[in-house]
């Protein structure tokens, strides 16, 4: 693994703003050589070492590691110890801008009703344009609520400009335990169905999609975090029919929304 480039002294000589964007360059390769196995038990003691080391220098709480060796724990775990570290300085991943400006002067009319109770939770997504439009997609599928974890909400401005207006009209959930909430949401009634790539998932059209279902899209890198996964009930994914495996999650959600809306929509 590549050591750190800086001393304490040279660190804490450059502005707060230039210290996290080093630090985040240092995260950022030993996060792409977790992703191509490229990561010994050594390298990681040494990475945990150095990265407390400099958490100290700059008056950081200590890195705490994941509890084992999993490839996949540790990938989720970088992945927001970088977002941690855009945080420190009010930075945030954002995405291009990818849609054309529309007409925001909605018909206050609905053409079809609803009477089912679904929901979709967000766990640990980065990019304020995704959030913002999942508010957007949430509420014109007729969805009841956003759960968020770990993921920043309509008070935000970047949320509030891709979701034009929406957010106004759909409500929120922040929790900072989304594994317990989903639990407490089981005893309800709930469903939990979650949407990723993995074996046994079934396509999203072969789910029998009952009222009270809660769906959850997860990180835009890894996807769902691991103790997630395992409150979901069941998994469901998006078939492809191209080289990719997957859309990205505000796609997801607008494919997944729709059709749970046209499954259950009063006729």
């Amino acid at each position: 693994m590549d050591t750190f480039g800086f001393t304490k002294k040279k660190l804490l000589s450059l502005c707060l703003e230039n210290q996290h964007r080093h630090i985040i360059i240092w995260l950022s390769g030993f996060y792409q050589k977790l992703t191509t196995n490229r990561v010994s038990h050594a390298s990681l003691e040494l990475f945990i070492q150095q990265y407390n080391d400099i958490l100290n220098w700059t008056g950081m709480n200590p890195f705490i590691e994941p509890e084992s060796n999993n490839t996949r724990l540790w990938i989720e775990t970088i992945s927001d110890r970088i977002h941690l570290h855009r945080s420190a300085t009010g930075s945030t991943c954002r995405d291009h801008d990818l849609f054309e400006k529309i007409q925001i002067n909605d018909l206050p009319l609905s053409c079809h009703q609803t009477d089912f109770q679904c929901h979709v939770a967000l766990d640990g997504l980065r990019s304020l344009f995704n959030v913002g439009s999942v508010f957007r997609t949430c509420e014109a599928a007729g969805f009841k609520s956003v759960i968020l974890g770990n993921t920043l909400g309509k008070e935000h401005p970047g949320v509030q400009k891709t979701a034009m207006g929406a957010h106004k009209w759909i409500e929120q959930e922040k929790t900072t335990d989304l594994a317990r909430t989903l639990l407490e949401k089981k005893k309800k009634g709930f469903q939990i169905i979650g949407v990723e790539t993995i074996k046994g998932a079934r396509p999203f059209y072969d789910i029998a999609w009952k009222k009270k279902t809660i769906v959850v899209f997860g990180n835009e890198e890894y996807g769902i975090s691991s103790h997630i996964m395992e409150v979901c009930d069941d998994f469901t994914h998006i078939p492809m029919f191209g080289k990719k495996n997957s859309i990205n999650v505000a796609n997801s959600v607008s494919v997944i929304c729709f059709h749970v809306a046209g499954s259950l929509s009063v006729k």
